[in-house]
């Protein structure tokens, strides 16, 4: 009872000592695996483990003992340990099930998966499903696909009917690039099992990976023939018809998934989409307005955009705000939002004097903060140091807002120490970010730390090819004198962007 009290007030630590002193002095079934359920969920597996030995020591036969210190043995990588106990299990029942014992316990490299293959390799004998899976999934994870496809081979003729035995099955001939053979197989198992939704939904997303789009939607409007309420096929079913441009089949099922509450706002969005492609502006809006939750901001997103595109931008001004109001807890976005499309429409006083409307209501929002610093001129440095200023005072560890700052100050040239600094954090909370490494170059470069730059800007240019970061680098190539690296560099961009001004100067 004390134990229990602590652990309703929270008190983890003590009650599972109180319980791990209990179990060393009964052999209570119900006490012992109370104490490793206890010890368990405070992830105090060591503890768990002493207690699991104990009482097999104890009662060596305990069907249950064993299947706690198998597990417990699997979780704390003492493989050795998990081999012989598993081995005592399946000498006992060669057919139990093992799959609650080997849940969630494959380790997470290499080393370790051969440690524990090498542990498991000898129980083969016992022919046991869930132990044949466990070996399948752990050579194929390290390689070894053709034994991996053996063994779950073995292991569905035991048990054909067991989705995540087809499942692995179908992944080992996926990496194999086995196709023609996985296909044929997938259709044998479909056609044996026809209620196995969860199979018939893997074959169906394959397909679409391999962009059978045509094949895989006719499989879809089968399994909603069989299955017709159901959500997750409707879901699918509907995007399919959207990307094959079947505009009537996918709005008829995305109707239907408005029936299911939890489900509505992806129908609306979609169906959206889905009038959008068929350039119904009106019926597209009028969906996009009814999405709320998680899809809420990319609905007014896409809704604006469209009506910018529509010569429309009055009405998705208008629309955003009127959105201020009905949705003030999505202000921030929505004014970001109305300043991007008025930007992007060559209206960057009226989006300045947004911003200054949207500051003063708030005040200290960083990413509108951050929005007007973008929009600030050269000759406003002092309004510029202090919102720059600002953002590190309300978020002093964000990459974003530390680049961006220390970026101003280098393109003003001024300061430079500082930029150096603030890149350099930002470089370290944020390592390879390419604006960064580029934000570092471009001040190593001012510095004339040629060496450093030329390292920054190289490790920007690894993660992609763009043009601005390997102009910057051809200019310090040259200050530094290294004609050989510029030239060659030159020549690499004259070949991608021939008609390309700046490269033309070079």
């Amino acid at each position: 009872m004390q134990a229990e009290f602590l652990l309703a007030r929270q008190q983890q630590a003590k009650a599972v000592a109180i319980y791990q002193k209990m179990a060393f002095e009964t052999l209570t079934p119900s006490i012992l695996e109370r104490a490793l359920t206890v010890s368990i969920d405070a992830q105090d597996d060591k503890t768990a483990l002493n207690i699991a030995k104990h009482w097999v020591e104890n009662e060596p036969q305990d069907t249950p003992a064993q299947f706690y210190l198998a597990h417990l043995a699997l979780k704390t990588h003492d493989y050795p340990l998990a081999g012989r106990i598993l081995d005592q299990i399946l000498s006992a029942d060669a057919d139990v099930a093992l799959d609650q014992v080997l849940a969630g316990i494959y380790p997470e490299n290499e080393q370790d998966r051969q440690q524990l293959l090498n542990a498991l390799i000898h129980l083969d004998m016992h022919s046991n499903p869930s132990l044949l899976v466990l070996i399948a999934g752990l050579q194929a994870q390290n390689g070894q696909l053709d034994d991996a496809l053996k063994r779950i081979n073995r292991a569905l003729k035991k048990r054909p009917d067991v989705t995540a035995f087809m499942t692995l099955k179908a992944n080992i001939l996926i990496a194999q690039n086995k196709n023609a053979e996985l296909m044929q197989w997938l259709d044998k198992q479909t056609t044996l099992q026809p209620g196995n939704k969860s199979l018939k939904l893997f074959e169906v997303r394959y397909l679409l990976k391999q962009n059978q789009q045509p094949k895989a939607l006719k499989k879809l409007d089968g399994m909603i023939g069989q299955w017709p309420d159901d959500t997750e096929i409707l879901l699918l079913a509907g995007l399919v018809s959207i990307d094959e441009q079947q505009y009537a089949k996918a709005e008829q099922y995305l109707l239907k998934l408005l029936q299911q509450e939890a489900y509505m706002d992806q129908a609306y969005y979609y169906l959206a989409i889905n009038a959008q492609r068929q350039h119904k502006i009106d019926l597209a809006s009028a969906y996009y307005k009814r999405v709320e939750g998680t899809l809420y901001q990319s609905a007014q997103k896409k809704m604006a955009l469209m009506l910018a595109e529509q010569q429309a931008l009055p009405q998705a001004i208008s629309h955003l705000t009127q959105e201020r109001v009905n949705h003030p807890g999505e202000a921030s976005f929505l004014y970001q939002l109305q300043v991007q499309l008025l930007k992007d429409n060559h209206q960057p006083d009226t989006a300045r004097s947004l911003l200054d409307e949207a500051l003063k209501n708030l005040p200290d929002d960083p990413e509108l903060i951050y929005a007007r610093v973008l929009l600030l001129k050269p000759n406003e440095q002092a309004l510029l140091d202090q919102e720059l200023e600002r953002l590190l005072g309300i978020e002093p560890n964000s990459p974003t807002y530390l680049n961006a700052y220390a970026y101003t100050l280098a393109t003003q040239n001024r300061r430079l120490n500082d930029a150096r600094q603030l890149a350099e954090r930002a470089n370290t909370l944020a390592p390879d970010q390419p604006a960064i490494l580029d934000t570092l170059g471009l001040v190593a470069f001012l510095q004339k730390d040629y060496d450093s730059a030329i390292k920054a800007l190289q490790k920007a240019l690894s993660f992609g090819d763009n043009l601005n970061i390997a102009m910057r680098l051809a200019k310090v190539y040259q200050a530094k004198g290294e004609m050989a690296a510029y030239n060659t560099l030159k020549s690499k961009l004259q070949a991608q962007y021939p008609d390309n001004i700046q490269v033309r100067s070079l």
